[in-house]
């Protein structure tokens, strides 16, 4: 087997030469492996990007759901005060057949939290980065507000079966029914500013794949099985 042994350089121009063959080719390899990278990272700002806006577009579809009963909502909180302004001394009252509930949808931040959590949220712009955490900081507020909501309607709907409703009956009724109107205005006011919010990032807007509940635009008059047909929920009313 034929060694080769280095040739000696001759002058300082081919060592020049040598060493600039062997610094540009480090510069290329590097080059090549920043371009991976960068290649790479892109990849994973996309995959983050669209994780994150498709998460979004589900959760705002809930909250258009929610808001298109708002008047719906207004309208049996002003019905149900009707029935307590209108309770006598003796206790009688008049007893609504169905109160129903608002919506209530769970908020989904599983793709955002895992964005966050491994890293990948941090390459996308700072910016960006900004509206995201804010758009997700209201549904997170919204999500508590109607968790309690539920709790206040859950109360109201006692009514359907009381038969009597004394003064302090009447009293207690109204504290709650005066927090739930104050529920259903912080739910109003958060989900008008959480889609102020989200108009900048021009997220896609998507038909809401779940049932929405129409239960609290069920007539107050509507028997229990009237009120389960007409709010067309398939799981059925509490």
């Amino acid at each position: 087997m034929d060694i080769h042994k280095p040739k000696p350089w001759h002058g300082w121009r081919e060592l020049l030469k040598e060493v600039g063959t062997i610094v540009i080719g480090v510069l290329i390899a590097l080059g090549a492996e920043q371009s991976v990278e960068w290649v790479h990272r892109q990849s994973e700002i996309g995959e983050a990007r669209e994780a994150i806006r498709h998460e979004l577009a589900l959760n705002l579809a809930y909250l258009r759901s929610r808001d298109a009963t708002r008047g719906c909502i207004e309208r049996r909180l002003g019905e149900v005060q009707a029935i307590l302004d209108g309770a006598r001394l003796d206790g009688a009252f008049r007893r609504p057949g169905w109160v129903g509930r608002p919506q209530f949808w769970s908020i989904e931040t599983l793709r955002w939290d895992a964005a966050s959590q491994s890293g990948r949220a941090a390459l996308l712009p700072p910016k960006e980065i900004a509206n995201y955490g804010s758009v997700y900081t209201q549904l997170r507020l919204v999500m508590t507000e109607m968790a309690i909501e539920q709790g206040d309607w859950a109360r109201l709907r006692s009514l359907e079966n009381l038969q009597r409703l004394p003064s302090q009956g009447v009293y207690d009724m109204n504290l709650i029914l005066n927090d739930a109107r104050y529920r259903a205005w912080r739910i109003a006011l958060i989900t008008s500013q959480e889609f102020a919010d989200a108009s900048p990032l021009r997220i896609a807007e998507v038909v809401n794949p779940n049932p929405a509940p129409q239960s609290v635009c069920v007539p107050i008059t509507a028997t229990r099985a009237q009120g389960q047909t007409l709010s067309k929920f398939p799981f059925g009313e509490p």
